[in-house]
């Protein structure tokens, strides 16, 4: 048996045994279970632990499973989720420089819509504006999302906003009426970022080829974890909830929520998220500085109409901006 009918067998063996935490499968019950020998069922188990499985292995009870590893792979991520296409193929990586840059690759081999890369660590995690983001070893979650969406290219950019929404649906589930996006794409739990969104398009003039949607979110990080500089304005949902979070749940949970919103998105554009963007807006009321490359405007955000753009009263009356860099004026 070559190492992938292996690798099969050890996901079929999880599959069967987590079903009864710390009860012991016979090896024999096993072995017919998988269509195994002994030996074999041997190695299999071994490749479990080596992927970190924690399991008790007893030479006359059998294999009894004990917990999954706190990694975002696709074995755990497939495991109750609950999307109809979306992580349906996962590409896991223990350290990548970009899951997005990852994700362009995986495209130029044919991942389907709905693909998603996952990664442990990013070394040349970014966001917008060529900002770095910071990416500690199995703290948060790395992840960038295929999408192949039959839309006109003027209607990529409201996906980043979608994204927002379904990432502070998410994030709500842990900390209830306290997540706030900082339009167009940034989450904040209590005034501190939690996530980020980077999307980045391919298209030609009325076709949109793919659109990588990268998303990063603090979920475990420590203080110790943010470099001095990001420890006031940056938090994760551990520090926040002061207790440490099930990585891949909530990433299961957080696919559920963009697959539905995408759909929405796809029919509706933003209207039906329409009141749940105002509701977490945490722009809405106060005065901002917009930054377009070099030059800036200040103003008074009045709302964020149906298509997500910010009504902003300045100087010269009522403008209607689409994008740029948001500062909230200190009050």
């Amino acid at each position: 048996m070559n190492q992938t009918m292996l690798e099969n067998k050890a996901d079929d063996l999880i599959a069967h045994i987590r079903k009864r935490t710390d009860h012991f499968f016979t090896w024999e019950r096993l072995a017919a279970k998988l269509m195994v020998d002994h030996d074999t069922l041997v190695r299999i188990v071994d490749i479990v632990s080596d992927w970190e499985y924690r399991l008790k292995v007893r030479k006359n009870l059998g294999v009894a499973f004990v917990a999954p590893p706190d990694l975002l792979t696709n074995t755990e991520i497939s495991y109750k989720l609950k999307t109809a296409w979306l992580g349906r193929t996962v590409y896991s990586f223990q350290s990548v420089k970009s899951t997005n840059d990852m994700a362009v690759k995986m495209i130029e081999k044919g991942a389907p819509e709905g693909a998603i890369v996952t990664a442990e660590e990013q070394t040349k995690g970014r966001g917008r504006f060529t900002r770095s983001w910071h990416s500690p070893p199995s703290a948060g979650i790395y992840l960038s999302i295929i999408l192949r969406p039959a839309l006109l290219p003027e209607d990529a950019p409201g996906i980043a906003i979608m994204t927002a929404v379904a990432l502070a649906d998410t994030i709500a589930h842990y900390r209830p009426g306290l997540v706030q996006i900082k339009w167009p794409n940034d989450v904040w739990i209590n005034g501190r970022k939690t996530a980020g969104i980077l999307t980045e398009l391919s298209a030609e003039r009325n076709k949109i080829n793919h659109v990588v949607v990268g998303v990063g979110i603090n979920v475990n990080h420590q203080a110790r974890d943010f470099p001095e500089e990001l420890r006031k304005i940056a938090t994760s949902v551990r520090r926040d909830l002061r207790k440490k979070v099930d990585r891949v749940e909530l990433l299961r949970l957080f696919l559920y929520n963009f697959e539905c919103e995408y759909q929405k998105y796809l029919r509706y554009r933003l209207k039906k998220s329409h009141a749940r963007i105002r509701r977490y807006s945490a722009l809405i009321g106060h005065e901002i500085t917009l930054a377009f490359g070099k030059n800036t405007k200040k103003g008074l955000v009045k709302d964020i109409d149906r298509n997500g753009a910010l009504i902003l009263q300045t100087d010269k009356g009522l403008e209607t901006i689409s994008a740029g860099e948001v500062t909230v004026v200190k009050e």
